[in-house]
Formats: structure tokens, sequence, C-alpha cells
């Protein structure tokens, strides 16, 4: 697969080129370009250029939506290749990838349809006036997604704003570009022009905010922490862009005593350890009613210590690979400080391996 920069539907080579690995197997996976200050102007100006076009300005919406279609076509017949390429390069369970690759699909799926119901209003007025409001594409919109969900949460961004006639500078997590890369090669096989979607993996600290700094991008499309959202606000005005932020947080499952206890852990259980807890609505926080507690932390911590880490691409395994060795200092970081702070650890608590290896 193409793992140089996306740019007006051409393949370039960056100055720096940084080395993937396997999350699993701590293996090398391959070498990606990895974009600078330079390559996202680039990329901005193909979609800036790209949107002022005819070829996409002057495009039915019909057409759009074709294209899309054709899209989510071109993916499902590469769904394998996609759902292989996910964890291996994420580290999730085989399953997972193919659930979060079948929801991209139906994604693009959905905004096809969008594409040409994208209507106005004619607002009755007193007087000799005709009032209507009309809807046009925002224009280039910088889309930056993370690395737990990195193509589900890619399509999120890119296949409405292309529904809508926008163009796409789309910057993928640094740990995990390759199926942005591949949605990216598809786009171009599907027909869409060049510099419609523009794909420039790099470290959100030099191409992300070289991205939401430059001045012809019209909007921010960010999944992330609340940390980078709160900063890019703030960049963001000096440009005065529009910005979408869906920001993580500590979403709570409440457990009362009267609840059925063994499909109330069940559902804790799932909530937090599925994606490997890489999951922005995981339930990181377990509030339980007290008469009822014991019981509950001695339920979820006996279902905690069967979940075994195994070879993602086992069919058997539920639990795979943290993404990458700085994610995986940070939980271990997290359960030292809780236990210094008094908390009692009852299941897990050291890194696992598969084979003497993996995160």
């Amino acid at each position: 697969m193409k793992t140089d920069l996306l740019i007006g539907n051409e393949w370039r080579a960056a100055a720096k080129r940084y080395c993937l690995t396997n999350p699993a197997t701590e293996e090398p996976l391959t070498e990606v370009a990895e974009a600078g200050e330079a390559d996202i102007d680039a990329a901005v100006q193909a979609a800036r250029t790209c949107l002022d076009s005819k070829e996409w300005h002057d495009l039915p919406a019909r057409k759009r939506g074709a294209l899309l279609y054709r899209l989510a076509d071109l993916l499902e017949q590469h769904s394998k290749e996609l759902a292989d390429i996910e964890t291996k390069n994420n580290g999730k369970p085989l399953f997972e990838s193919k659930i979060d690759v079948a929801m991209a699909i139906e994604t693009v799926r959905y905004y096809a349809g969008w594409a040409d119901k994208l209507t106005g209003d004619t607002l009755p007025v007193n007087g000799n006036f005709f009032t209507y409001t009309l809807r046009e594409p925002v224009g280039v919109v910088g889309a930056i997604v993370p690395w737990n969900f990195p193509l589900n949460l890619a399509t999120w961004k890119v296949a409405p704003a292309l529904a809508a006639g926008c163009t796409v500078v789309l910057k993928p997590a640094h740990e995990t570009p390759l199926t942005a890369l591949l949605l990216g090669e598809l786009a171009v096989e599907a027909g869409f022009p060049a510099g419609a979607l523009n794909v420039v993996p790099g470290p959100g600290a030099t191409a992300g905010a070289a991205l939401v700094r430059h001045a012809l991008v019209d909007k921010i499309a960010f999944t992330g922490s609340t940390e980078v959202g709160q900063w890019i606000m703030r960049e963001a005005a000096g440009t005065v862009k529009r910005v979408t932020l869906e920001l993580g947080g500590k979403s709570p499952n409440i457990i009362f005593a009267d609840a059925d206890l063994a499909a109330a852990v069940r559902g804790a259980q799932a909530g937090i350890f599925y994606g490997k807890g890489e999951v922005c609505a995981a339930g990181s926080r377990l509030l339980v009613e007290r008469s009822v507690h014991d019981q509950v932390v001695e339920q979820l911590a006996e279902r905690a210590r069967k979940l075994t880490p195994g070879d993602p691409f086992d069919k058997n395994t539920r639990l795979g690979a943290i993404v990458s060795k700085r994610q995986q200092d940070t939980v271990l970081a997290y359960i030292a400080a809780g236990k210094q702070e008094g908390a009692r650890l009852v299941a897990g608590g050291n890194p696992a391996k598969v084979n003497g290896k993996g995160f």
C-alpha cells in the first residue's frame, strides 16, 4: 500500500519518514512519510484549488453522492485488507477491526445519501420580498483523528464534509495512519478530483498545529483529548475558524442495589475493556450503591481476571495490545498513582506479554 503523503491525488515524498511498530509483536511494520509545515501548506493549497475548481464546485450534488457510494463499494471490496491493517497498526483484536470497518462503510453510504438532500428554506414574509436560505460548503476542512478508531473516525469527518461539497485535509494519528492512507488511495480510485481528499500523517504538535493555524482552512474537526481541544479552540480564534470537537471524558456507569447485578457487571466489563479501554465513551468510572459495592467489585474482578491478552489475529482473543509503549506507560502510571493514593488493586496491574512481546 501507499505510505507517502496524498496531496492533490499525487503521492509525494516528505523530508522525513518514521517507522511504525506492530504493538502486539513489537516488530517494525512499515515506514510512513511524516508531513511537515510545508507539506501541510501544500495539502491545504490543493484542497483550496479543488474547492474553487469547476470540476468540484460545479459538480451536481447527486454526482458527489455517487462518488461516495463508489468509495463505500471500494471500502467493502477491501474490507478484509482494511481490518488486517487496522489490527496490525492499532493492536485491537481482529473481530473489533471488522466491526470498525463495517461501520465505516455504512457511514460513507449514509452520508452519500445526504449529498442531494442538503437544502435551504423559502420563508413567507410580508411585502414584496422573496426570502430564502441557501446552504453552501463551509470550505476547506481540516480533519484530525485519534488512534483508537482510525478508519471509523476518519469517515465520520471525511464523508459528511465531501457530501456537503467541502474539501478535506485529513491528518490521521501519528501512531495509526495506515487505514487513512488506504482510504485516500481508494478515494482517488473512486474518481474524486485532485485535492478533494488529502491525507497527511504527522505528529499533532507539528502537522496538526500547522493545519489548525492555516489561514486557508475554514473548519477544524477534531477528536481527541480535552487539553488539545482547548488549545485548538484558542488557536482557531486567530483565523476565525469553525470548530467541531469530540473530546474525551470520564464516562460513569451507575449500578443500584436493585439492578440485575450479573447483567450490570457484564455491561460494566464491556464498557471499560472493549477496545482495550481506548474508547472515548469507555466506562472509566463505576458508581455503585454502597450495599452492593463489594459484590460488584468481586464479580467484575473475577471477569477481568479471565480476560487474558492474546494474539489479535486469534479469533478467540478479546483483549489486544495497547496502541503504543508510550500509552502502556501512561496506563501503568495511573495504576501506580492509584495504589499510592490508597486504591486496592483487585485484578491485573502488570504488563502482559504474548510470546514475550507486545504492549
